[in-house]
């Protein structure tokens, strides 16, 4: 096992800084971040893991237990924590080793301040979920003591589990256009990683490969209110003369809010446009909308199980950065906007 007396050698400094650094206690003790930087990535090249056991002798953390840290953004995705937490308490249910699992609420982009991710003394080991564009960057600057896994994203030097975010776009387009959509417009919220650009592009070429129109995308509040106002305010300035064929949805809840709006405003129903969103929202929720939501489902309960999965094999040596697994996503027609050929699934 490698100790940081080693990494002291290893960069010429002394065993306290390092272990000042790797513990999270740098920036207090005005150690630069240059140096931490040297530390991190040092510590993460060598192999190093906290020693746990001497952790239970200071009133840390027990040896016999394993204490998960799951890191989730306090922004709009808070509702979709519950579909996480029980795929991550379902693949619990499948090791021998007594593990907690501990949750941490953080502002996005303000990851850098979670002092039991940048402390060796707090938790073992870490999920990291809904990272922003500015918490990757922290994330690829400063390397974590402990070893971590990353929901959904990818970042050099870091395991992560993920899904194909342009498949998920080419899928929901592919649901309009065997529907007979010819033109289509993309609801969605502003885009706070990487995989909500490639879902809007993934949309645009597969619509585009099979003639589909697609005027605008519209930025809204990634809610139900929302989905809600940014259609009502669209009918209300001709929408209502000159409706798309298809909307796609960025997520669940603004799918519901459209529906809302569509169903105030009178219109016939065999006139509203077809409709189609991101499913990371609650699958009750979306079977029980009226109409009932066709989505692109996000398989998040099967995604959490493998995040805990790929971080025990992480910690066992069974798997090493950057090792991303890939889950596969799957179309489900509702009456929203109804079914596809079957083989859509297997294109592209």
């Amino acid at each position: 096992m490698v100790t940081i007396k080693q990494i002291a050698q290893q960069l010429h400094i002394s065993p306290s800084t390092v272990s000042i650094v790797l513990s999270g206690k740098g920036a207090a003790r005005k150690i630069s971040q240059e140096t931490q930087k040297r530390i991190y990535d040092t510590a993460a090249a060598m192999g190093y893991q906290p020693n746990i056991a001497a952790r239970s002798l200071r009133g840390g953390v027990g040896a016999d237990e394993l204490q998960v840290a799951m890191f989730w953004a306090q922004d709009f995705r808070a509702g979709m924590m519950v579909r996480f937490w029980d795929g991550v308490c379902q693949a619990l249910e499948e090791q021998r080793r007594p593990i907690r699992l501990v949750i941490y609420p953080y502002i996005n982009d303000h990851l850098r301040e979670m002092r039991a991710l940048t402390s060796a003394s707090d938790c073992h080991a870490a999920i990291v979920c809904n990272a922003s564009y500015a918490d990757l960057q922290f994330l690829e600057d400063t390397r974590p003591a402990i070893p971590v896994v990353l929901y959904n994203r990818t970042c050099p030097g870091y395991c992560s589990v993920n899904v194909d975010d342009a498949k998920m776009g080419a899928l929901a387009a592919r649901a309009l256009t065997d529907q007979g959509c010819t033109s289509a417009v993309i609801l969605t919220g502003p885009p706070v990683f990487e995989g909500m650009e490639v879902r809007v592009q993934g949309f645009a070429l597969e619509g585009g490969r099979h003639g589909m129109a697609m005027p605008a995308t519209h930025y809204c509040e990634n809610s139900i209110h929302g989905g809600y106002e940014a259609v009502r305010r669209r009918l209300a300035a001709g929408w209502r003369e000159a409706l798309p064929d298809g909307i796609f949805c960025g997520s669940s809840s603004i799918a519901h809010g459209v529906i809302r709006a569509l169903w105030e405003s009178g219109l016939p129903r065999e006139n509203w446009p077809r409709l189609v969103a991101v499913g990371n929202g609650a699958e009750d929720q979306d079977k029980a909308a009226v109409p009932s939501l066709s989505v692109v489902t996000l398989p998040m309960e099967q995604m959490a199980g493998e995040c805990l999965r790929l971080l025990l094999d992480l910690m066992a040596g069974e798997a090493a950065p950057p090792e991303s697994r890939m889950l596969e996503v799957h179309y489900i027609p509702r009456e929203s906007c109804g079914p596809f050929r079957p083989e859509a699934e297997t294109e592209g």
